[in-house]
């Protein structure tokens, strides 16, 4: 009879084996949802940051300005900063706060004041062709700033003289 019970006692795993095991499965469940909670939080975070449902367009680009208007609908009486790079260089920077009774009109904004209009002659450009981006400026966290483009892709323009 002794014989019996110590080849049970052999085959059954001890108890000490089957705590790690749970443990070890409670960890990495626990390791898993927190990585799901931080990928939920960064995706909100760069949500919230980079993409402030802003509208806007550049209605003019040639030698003499570009011109165009931002919106942005959770700060509907805020003037947007924008600002000119050409050819991938700042160039100008202005707050988008010219009057422009076509958007209230097309039912874009509900006041006037966010076109923008940059001249391109003080800039005193030497002939050629060039690329011209307005990005919106965004506060994002810790003082830092945001550019987010107007339109996908730069608008070309060329100056002749």
């Amino acid at each position: 009879m002794k014989m019996w019970f110590a080849s049970m006692a052999e085959t059954r795993p001890p108890i000490e084996s089957h705590l790690a095991t749970r443990l070890f499965h409670s960890i990495l469940i626990k390791t898993f949802l927190e990585i799901i909670f931080v990928c939920a939080v960064a995706s909100l975070a760069a949500y919230s940051n980079f993409n402030p449902q802003l509208r806007g367009a550049i209605d003019v680009a040639d030698q003499t300005r570009v011109a165009g208007w931002v919106y942005d609908p959770r700060s509907p009486d805020e003037a947007v900063e924008v600002q000119l790079f050409i050819d991938g260089h700042f160039a100008a920077s202005q707050r988008a706060g010219e009057r422009r009774v076509d958007l209230v009109t097309a039912g874009v904004a509900a006041s006037p004041e966010h076109g923008f209009n940059f001249a391109i002659e003080p800039l005193r450009l030497a002939p050629g062709r060039y690329t011209v981006q307005v990005y919106a400026v965004r506060p994002s966290a810790a003082q830092s700033k945001v550019l987010l483009p107007l339109v996908e892709k730069p608008l070309y323009f060329q100056v002749v003289r």
